[in-house]
């Protein structure tokens, strides 16, 4: 079996040291790092890598130019830019990239909780011995991990964003007050739970048309968060992945799922993941 590697690439020495100390108790993964596009290619053209991070000042230069390189479109790849607002990559790889702040990565565990969750969003779909696809069902459901994956970070960042802006109503004129005002209530819609379980539902009901509806006629008294709660069990996600995935504790985790089995009015000895896939393969 192939050795786990992580390459990480910077521009900055600095950087690249930090990078690596968040990294440092991934002992399964052996990491290697470049400061050059030229030495990322010649790593990557000899080691094959397992994971990819990023954080150079032009990260889309560094996708250009190594994406000719990459011997397999499943190695993921982690952007860090120091944009507060994000960056967006435009790329022709069939490769998973998600995308992230280096002032959120540099905080206390974040990007080793990070790396843990693309890795969980990732482990259903391939397996350790030559990144196979399981089932194309299981495909689906990884491209929509990944969706809802990227969907909350964008909308902890429009959050952030609304934050800071209300923040400075005290210290500008009535004019600037009233515009930003406008600006966070365009936020305050575009990035509601609403329109996100909106989103999420269109994309879930075209791997899984029966789901919702049979989750719905038996049970109509769950909120949207308790279906999306039940989409993600349908997707064969663990208690830790969707932890990861909501960035909450492990105790919120299993909290929800017995208010919800509580709620679904379901049996002590009734499995709730069991329950929920279930209803997926019945007919409304």
């Amino acid at each position: 079996m192939q050795s786990k590697t992580i390459l990480v690439g910077s521009d900055e020495t600095q950087t690249l040291s930090a990078l690596i100390e968040s990294l440092s108790n991934h002992h399964n993964y052996r990491i290697i790092t470049a400061v050059r596009i030229s030495d990322l290619i010649s790593i990557i053209r000899s080691i094959n890598p397992s994971f990819i991070v990023l954080s150079f000042r032009n990260n889309q230069s560094v996708i250009n130019s190594i994406c000719t390189f990459l011997k397999t479109s499943k190695i993921p790849i982690l952007c860090l830019t120091k944009n507060s607002y994000g960056e967006n990559i435009d790329w022709t790889l069939s490769n998973p990239i998600f995308i992230n702040t280096l002032n959120n990565a540099l905080k206390s565990n974040y990007l080793a909780n990070w790396f843990n969750s693309i890795l969980l969003l990732m482990k259903d779909s391939y397996n350790d011995t030559g990144y196979e696809p399981l089932t194309s069902n299981t495909n689906h459901y990884k491209s929509l991990s990944r969706y809802t994956l990227e969907i909350d970070q964008k909308q902890a960042m429009l959050n952030k964003i609304k934050f800071e802006l209300e923040h400075t109503y005290k210290d500008v004129n009535e004019r600037v007050r009233l515009r930003l005002k406008t600006i966070v209530n365009e936020i305050k819609t575009t990035s509601s739970d609403k329109r996100h379980w909106e989103d999420f539902k269109i994309y879930f009901e075209n791997i899984n048309p029966s789901f919702l509806k049979n989750l719905s006629v038996k049970h109509p008294n769950l909120t949207s968060k308790d279906l999306k709660y039940c989409c993600y069990l349908s997707m064969n996600m663990s208690n830790n992945d969707i932890k990861n995935l909501l960035c909450i504790n492990a105790e919120s985790v299993r909290t929800h799922k017995y208010r919800l089995k509580k709620k679904m009015r379901l049996s002590k000895d009734q499995d709730l993941i069991t329950y929920t896939r279930a209803l997926g393969r019945r007919l409304a």
